[in-house]
């Protein structure tokens, strides 16, 4: 029987700050860590997404939490394709850069410099690991992503340089469900031992399917973006509007049979919300965990069945 885990995916985004759900005493992100960790036993943390993580970070983090809380880590986006702002990377790693330059990609740096920043990255992930407290290591790629043979290339690569760290994949464009491109997707990541992320999102012409194929023995993942389609297809809506959305329960009574099932298996099965706007994935998380028949324990902020469920 597998672990299932449901938490947000960030504990202290500018809307669940400012929706009333921490306490008014909780003046910052650590103090609200614990909080939150009283109600959940898992979270991901994106703000490493935007800059690389630190180990004084680490430990700050396991000082405010129990044992047996586990956190997910969203990888620093220049290793995920994106552009990222140039003051997003230590001093040492701008030389060479064109003189002006905002935002850099990874192909814009030096081989060195890619390898010495990953290290750099996986280094301060290291203590986690060991304490026990990591989760998984989300690679999230943008829409413009698309299939072929160089992000098969890449991931079997970032396998290879991230073991022991169990690394998840979410894919964001419906192509990569087609014919032959889904059959190669998931070889790729079960040979790999690479979880593929479920989503449940906006149902257009270009989002992902939610669909929740198990690639990897160590368990697997399902991410909730909302289903704000009118946001999502209009061109400039900004973050919050795309991801402000409140799940209704029969929106998320098939997911929760769709839990049960995969934690039939072994492994864990992470349930994270990521309709990060105002109190919306906080709400949609303590939902579906009632659904389920969990609650947070009394103490050590681990999960057990509610009872008569």
């Amino acid at each position: 029987m597998g672990e299932i885990r449901v938490g947000v995916c960030s504990w202290d985004d500018r809307g669940l700050r400012g929706s009333g759900w921490y306490p008014a005493s909780l003046r910052n992100a650590v103090a609200r860590l614990g909080y939150y960790a009283e109600r959940f036993d898992t979270v991901e943390v994106d703000s490493v997404f935007y800059a690389l993580p630190r180990e004084e970070w680490i430990f700050r983090w396991v000082s405010r939490t129990p044992p047996g809380f586990l956190f997910n880590i969203k990888a620093f986006g220049l290793f995920t394709w994106h552009r990222v702002p140039v003051r997003a990377l230590p001093l040492w790693a701008r030389e060479g850069l064109a003189p002006g330059a905002s935002q850099v990609t990874l192909d814009d740096l030096p081989r060195e410099t890619r390898l010495s920043l990953w290290e750099r990255f996986v280094q301060a992930l290291a203590p986690l690991h060991r304490m026990g407290r990591m989760g998984y290591l989300l690679f999230q790629f943008p829409p413009w992503v698309r299939p072929g043979g160089r992000l098969e290339a890449y991931v079997r690569r970032l396998a290879s340089l991230a073991r022991p760290l169990r690394l998840a994949v979410e894919v964001r464009h419906r192509s990569w469900w087609d014919d032959p491109h889904r059959g190669r997707l998931l070889d790729l990541l079960r040979r790999e031992n690479v979880a593929y992320v479920a989503v449940d999102e906006p149902d257009l012409p270009w989002t992902m399917p939610p669909e929740w194929p198990r690639t990897a023995s160590w368990g697997t993942v399902a991410r909730f973006h909302g289903r704000a389609a009118e946001a999502w297809s209009r061109p400039g809506a900004s973050v919050e509007e795309r991801f402000r959305y409140l799940y209704a329960p029969e929106e998320l009574r098939p997911w929760r049979d769709r839990v049960w099932a995969q934690a039939s298996q072994d492994g864990k099965v992470f349930v994270m919300f990521n309709n990060c706007g105002g109190e919306g994935a906080v709400r949609g998380a303590a939902l579906l965990k009632g659904m389920l028949g969990l609650a947070p324990a009394e103490e050590g902020g681990e999960q057990r069945r509610l009872p008569g469920l």
